[in-house]
């Protein structure tokens, strides 16, 4: 038997909202994973300098990592990701 998950709304017409700042890519990078493994949609917005020169330090001064979601899922990715992000 199959499960089927209900349709949800496209991707590009929910609001997305930023729930994490993270210092490096590591850390936003956990919970990403976490966040895919419980199909929660999301993505990652790197300040300039760790996007454009590739920096994936744990922490670097001044430089952010965002991780975003769809306003929808603000209470599970919470739920999911409340030992990280507290």
């Amino acid at each position: 038997m199959v499960e089927l998950k209900p349709e949800s709304e496209p991707l590009e017409n929910m609001t997305w909202v930023s729930i994490a700042d993270f210092d490096g890519n590591i850390m936003a990078d956990m919970a990403v994973e976490i966040l895919k493994d419980n199909d929660v949609p999301c993505y990652t917005k790197g300040d300039f300098i760790s996007s454009a020169f590739g920096i994936n330090a744990l922490s670097l001064p001044g430089g952010s990592v965002k991780l975003y979601i769809p306003d929808s899922f603000k209470a599970k990715a919470e739920d999911l990701l409340e030992n990280i992000i507290s």
